[in-house]
């Protein structure tokens, strides 16, 4: 996958992965590239892929588009190409020059999981197999009562397997102590919940604060920084002093989500994140996970039924009846 550094100056500000087709720059916080400088236009330019080449245009922005030190319209795109929008430089990086070994983070192998309701048992998962690379976009999609929810909280060692193995970063974790995945839900994963599961009586700052309390490692100092570093990324930096009533429910998730973040786990699990959003609030969201999987390396596994996410998903595992769908 191509990507672009994004540069000021002779400071890297971050690098993004180009997932799309089609990826807006500009000052806009629509924009799938955000370039947060007033001599920015809103829309300023585009990169698209048309049969697997890529190529920047100029979409209006008022001090054009520059390519390798010559003004475009329009323009193909070559490895280490140079894009300069004032102030921000764009380095141009093809996908054939960035081979990344893949890492497998979650291995779920012939996972079961069968409840007694009165005298009958309930099959939730049957079978399922499953491995979720580093930096996956994943979706498990599927109708109610199809086992998604399940497996999502079999991964965040939230429930355990009837039978099979489920290993996270190498680790069988079917032997840990309720201490020790005490602490691998602390360390490595993160959870974004539908239903925000804010403590009310918190603001925003101490909501995303609470998980780092339980880190010895983490001083105030460093807290602090972490706290209101993700509320900035998510756009809640004027909100830090607000409890979850004096929010809506998009910034409310919001908040949800730089909690997730704060402790910058290594997969952060996303139980139908739009379920109770409203349409554009949702879209919000979901560019807003997608834009900090890119930025942060993150992996995200998320439980859906929402054509949305699914269409933003890198992938989808479809699931039936407890097991997998081909």
């Amino acid at each position: 996958m191509a990507s672009v550094v994004i540069r000021h100056g002779q400071q890297i500000l971050r690098e993004m992965r180009i997932y799309r087709t089609s990826l807006d720059i500009g000052r806009s916080s629509d924009c799938e590239i955000q370039l947060d400088d007033l001599n920015v236009s809103r829309r300023h330019a585009r990169i698209v892929r048309d049969n697997g080449d890529y190529f920047i245009e100029d979409i209006g922005g008022r001090s054009g588009v520059t390519l390798n030190r010559e003004k475009i319209q329009r323009a193909p795109l070559r490895n280490l190409d140079k894009v300069f929008i004032p102030p921000f430089q764009l380095d141009f990086l093809a996908e054939e020059w960035q081979p990344e070994p893949e890492q497998t983070v979650v291995e779920v192998a012939g996972v079961s999981k069968t409840y007694a309701l009165g005298k009958q048992t309930v099959v939730a998962l049957d079978d399922v197999s499953l491995t979720v690379s580093k930096g996956e976009f994943l979706a498990l999609a599927g109708p109610s009562g199809s086992g998604k929810s399940t497996l999502l909280n079999m991964i965040g060692c939230i429930d355990a397997p009837s039978t099979g193995s489920i290993r996270i970063l190498g680790e069988d974790v079917s032997g840990k102590t309720s201490d020790e995945l005490a602490d691998l839900r602390l360390n490595t994963l993160g959870f974004v919940f539908q239903t925000f599961n804010l403590l009310p009586v918190l603001s925003a700052w101490e909501n995303v604060e609470y998980p780092l309390l339980q880190h010895r490692a983490v001083d105030k100092g460093e807290r602090a920084k972490r706290v209101e570093h993700y509320l900035k990324i998510v756009g809640l930096e004027r909100y830090v002093q607000h409890r979850p009533n004096e929010l809506s429910g998009g910034q409310r998730q919001r908040v949800a989500i730089a909690r997730a973040l704060a402790t910058r786990p290594r997969i952060v699990l996303a139980d139908e994140p739009t379920a109770n959003l409203d349409h554009a609030t949702g879209e919000g969201i979901l560019k807003l996970m997608k834009q900090l999987n890119h930025e942060e390396g993150t992996t995200f596994i998320f439980s859906t039924h929402d054509r949305r996410v699914m269409e933003m998903a890198d992938r989808v595992v479809e699931l039936a009846d407890g097991r997998i769908t081909e």
